[in-house]
């Protein structure tokens, strides 16, 4: 564990150094660590205190120390390791030109652009900007009693705040279940037969059912309150409309 009293130390020590990770950090301003308190010597609001289980990769411990500093340290990459992630970006342009070159024909079917359309509305449906912007992992990763590193949560409870694996797990399951719906409109091009038409619904009608109650269930770890049923709870008002109150104070 290292301890910084001002910013001149962290600058120091990270000056001239290559690194991809770096060492857990408890950082604190000078002009308001020398006075005696009463609680602790360190506020709460500058602490960042990591378990030997949590997981937290470089970019995210740089950024506390400098939002918490006013300082601009930047990690340092070895010259091999940005020459290797420059050729792996023109290796992905020069793939993705040579692709559009050869799919000109299928770029100009409508249902190449449904797709793209479908990949746009579950990239702005699942929280993406909201997960750059604060930073998410995928998920919560800890490490076990054998020190491997798993995720422990896939979910993160409230409505505040969510991983950035869970919102395209929502988005694409949301998506999913729409164009199933979609698909008993047009159950009639799956076949001429009218059996098989009728087992084509029965079963799409089926997957609806499983996958609506997943998705349910996805959302009650986030909202447990939330319980949408055709068949209300047994202590709710039943009988005529006499006996409903309605708003009313």
């Amino acid at each position: 564990m290292l301890y910084f009293s001002q910013a001149a130390d962290v600058q120091e020590i990270f000056k001239g150094h290559a690194f991809n990770t770096v060492p857990y950090l408890t950082v604190s301003a000078m002009d308001m660590k020398r006075a005696p308190r009463l609680d602790s010597f360190y506020p709460e609001e500058d602490k960042w205190l990591i378990s030997g289980q949590e997981v937290y990769d470089a970019r995210m411990q740089i950024t506390f120390v400098n939002n918490h500093l006013s300082t601009d340290v930047q990690i340092k990459f070895t010259f091999t390791t940005i020459v290797i992630n420059n050729i792996i970006v023109m290796i992905i342009l020069t793939a993705f030109a040579t692709l559009v070159k050869q799919m000109y024909n299928i770029l100009l079917n409508q249902y190449t652009w449904m797709f793209v359309g479908l990949v746009v509305y579950v990239i702005c449906t699942a929280g993406t900007v909201f997960s750059i912007l604060n930073g998410m992992p995928i998920f919560r990763f800890e490490r076990n009693e054998f020190g491997a590193v798993v995720i422990t949560e896939y979910f993160q409870r409230g409505q505040r705040g969510q991983w950035a694996g869970e919102g395209y797990i929502m988005s694409v399951m949301g998506t999913i279940i729409g164009l199933l719906f979609l698909s008993l409109n047009n159950v009639e091009k799956f076949s001429d037969n009218k059996y098989q038409q009728r087992m084509y619904v029965y079963i799409l009608i089926f997957v609806l059912f499983v996958l609506q109650q997943i998705y349910l269930a996805c959302y009650r770890i986030k909202s447990p309150w939330y319980n949408p049923s055709f068949a209300p709870p047994d202590y709710y008002t039943t009988g005529s409309l006499m006996k409903d109150q309605g708003n009313n104070i």
